[in-house]
């Protein structure tokens, strides 16, 4: 279930709980550090983010210890294969030590549920439909674009 929190100085926050360690969410902030993200990050216990967002690189609030990495990929394209592997082996190495991860890119549609998706395949054993289903079962407005199929499909053959 999405779970919108938004605040009248232009921070928005929304998430969704795709499994109890991984979260799948946006970063619609304007700008600069988020302090909502520091809020909404303790409550929910997230000690990993993972930015797919070329459009921005925004840091992680500095009160909170977080692992952040950011794997930039254009809004409507795909990750690339090795996006794909970095980012599916650092969810699977954070959610095997007990952490919770936030993934997220500007509106948590696409891109993000392509490498939750890949993780899913290939760590956990779904098959890509099953994955798919998850997702958009937890994020409703979660879609897969064309091209991000096609680098999915790509990268659960190998």
């Amino acid at each position: 279930m999405k779970e919108p929190k938004g605040r009248n100085d232009g921070h928005i926050f929304d998430y969704s709980h795709i499994t109890d360690k991984i979260i799948i969410g946006s970063d619609l902030c304007k700008g600069g550090v988020c302090l909502i993200h520091s809020e909404e990050f303790k409550k929910l216990g997230v000690s990993v983010e993972i930015n797919l967002s070329a459009e921005n690189n925004e840091l992680p609030p500095k009160d909170i210890e977080i692992g952040y990495v950011w794997l930039p990929v254009v809004d409507g394209y795909a990750p690339s294969q090795e996006q794909l592997e970095m980012g599916t082996c650092l969810i699977d190495t954070a959610v095997n030590m007990g952490k919770t991860v936030f993934v997220h890119c500007k509106n948590g549609h696409a891109r993000s549920p392509t490498l939750v998706a890949a993780y899913l395949v290939k760590y956990k054993g779904m098959n890509l439909d099953d994955a798919f289903k998850l997702i958009k079962e937890k994020r409703p407005e979660s879609h897969i674009e064309q091209s991000q199929g096609v680098a999915l499909k790509e990268f659960i053959s190998k």
